[in-house]
């Protein structure tokens, strides 16, 4: 499956170089929460309609955790997790394979090699520029009748109170600092377009107000903004106890304006 342009070589973790979230046990443990909470809120790990698939590509592996869920779902599939950097990666089922490798540089597998790819909150570290080339990516590694999976943060909110504007516009700004704008997601579905695929799009409304599945969202995006406090203060010259007062304000806010956070579910088959 390795691509012999790549075999023997080790990719210039570029994908790493823009990743703004720490690799810490404490960000596993948030990564690992949030794929539940997230399961919660679909209903589900698999979006596309996928069957019987011989080879499965996640890209942007982090922990492994979806990783693990589609190869116990399809035991006689390989898995194929790829990241710039496995400091996150735990213990996988034996049909997966780790490949160190970055996105921005070129996946190093064949061309139409995988049956479903996935990727799963890694626009934060895609800077605007590589957009294009980074679907072409997707797309070329894609077996034809093999579908691609987005599932991708925004920048947008639903019914902001004055402190998560606040916070929004610190995330773009920090986001700029590293070329990069989470508004993009909203555009991938007409990216794909003039690819020649034709994307279904669900919009995903995640709520950071209300009880149970309120109340697990809300506590995954604080812990994220949490570990992003050190980020914040060295490239914003936000000082800790600043940051640390407006987090502490948010639950309070997003129960009181009944604000949620957009999400877009993107899948596309090769055709």
């Amino acid at each position: 499956m390795l691509n012999d342009s790549h075999r023997g070589q080790q990719a210039r973790p570029d994908v790493d170089d823009a990743y703004l979230l720490p690799r810490t046990a404490s960000e596993q443990d948030r990564l690992e929460f949030q794929h539940y909470t997230l399961y919660r809120l679909l209903g589900t790990h698999f979006l596309a309609p996928v069957e019987r698939p011989r080879v499965i590509l996640d890209v942007g592996t982090g922990t492994g955790i979806w990783a693990k869920e589609a190869a116990r779902r399809w035991r006689e599939a390989a898995v194929l997790t790829i990241d710039s950097n496995l400091t996150l990666l735990r213990r996988l089922p034996p049909n997966c394979q780790v490949m160190r490798a970055s996105l921005l540089e070129g996946l190093p597998v064949d061309d139409g090699v995988s049956d479903y790819t996935h990727q799963r909150f890694l626009a934060e570290a895609i800077p605007l520029g590589a957009w294009d080339q980074v679907l072409k990516e997707l797309r070329r590694v894609t077996a034809i009748a093999g579908w691609i999976e987005f599932v991708e943060l925004s920048d947008r909110c639903l019914n902001p109170g004055p402190q998560t504007l606040l916070v929004q516009h610190w995330l773009r700004r920090l986001f700029l600092c590293q070329g990069i704008r989470l508004s993009l997601v909203l555009e991938l579905p007409e990216r794909l377009m003039k690819l020649g695929l034709m994307p279904q799009v669900r919009e995903i409304v995640v709520p950071l107000w209300g009880p149970h599945i309120g109340k697990l969202c809300c506590c995954d995006v604080l812990q994220a903004l949490r570990h992003l406090l050190p980020v914040l203060v060295d490239h914003l010259g936000l000082t800790s106890q600043e940051i640390t007062q407006v987090l502490s304000e948010l639950p309070t806010e997003w129960e009181c304006y009944r604000t949620s956070w957009l999400c877009m579910a993107i899948w596309t088959q090769v055709l």
